[in-house]
């Protein structure tokens, strides 16, 4: 997994963006989720990392969170609301709870993704061993029902 700070975005003639590099923001980024001692790392993905945002894009953030934190249902909305106004960002925040999430998800976060906080390492390391040697595991699955369903659609 790449570690580049990126965030955040200029236009191009084609009107599509291209991200560029802001320590700053993500410095604001890293200062908003630190107040938040529940989250144990921050992931960005998306086409905010991917360069391949648009003007209508949003900023996909992932938290993995303490085993213990028992976060309401307006947990990521207070969240992506937060980040988005204490980063001054122009765009929407998309927050997504990675505990709770499918495991094709996470592999393609932990692929494609930029970790932008860690609070607590080990536990960081445990979850992306543990997300990978279950994707391993499931990857033949995957794979063949994704043959299954091509076959299907294309039939």
């Amino acid at each position: 997994m790449k570690t580049t700070e990126v965030i955040g975005g200029e236009t191009n003639r084609k009107n599509s963006y291209v991200i560029y590099e802001s320590k700053d923001m993500i410095e604001m980024l890293k200062s908003v989720i630190r107040e938040h001692g529940e989250v144990i790392a921050a992931y960005l993905y998306g086409s905010a990392v991917q360069g391949n945002m648009r003007a209508d894009s949003d900023i996909d953030i992932g938290i993995l969170l303490m085993d213990d934190a028992v976060p309401d249902y307006l947990y990521t909305i207070r969240m992506a609301r937060e980040i988005r106004s204490r980063c001054h960002l122009d765009r929407e925040v998309d927050v997504r709870i990675l505990n709770r999430r499918s495991i094709r998800f996470l592999h393609q976060v932990l692929r494609y993704g930029e970790i932008v906080f860690v609070r607590d390492e080990r536990k960081k390391v445990e979850f992306e061993t543990s997300v990978i040697k279950e994707y391993l595991d499931f990857k033949p699955f995957l794979m063949e029902y994704d043959r299954t369903r091509r076959r299907r659609l294309l039939a």
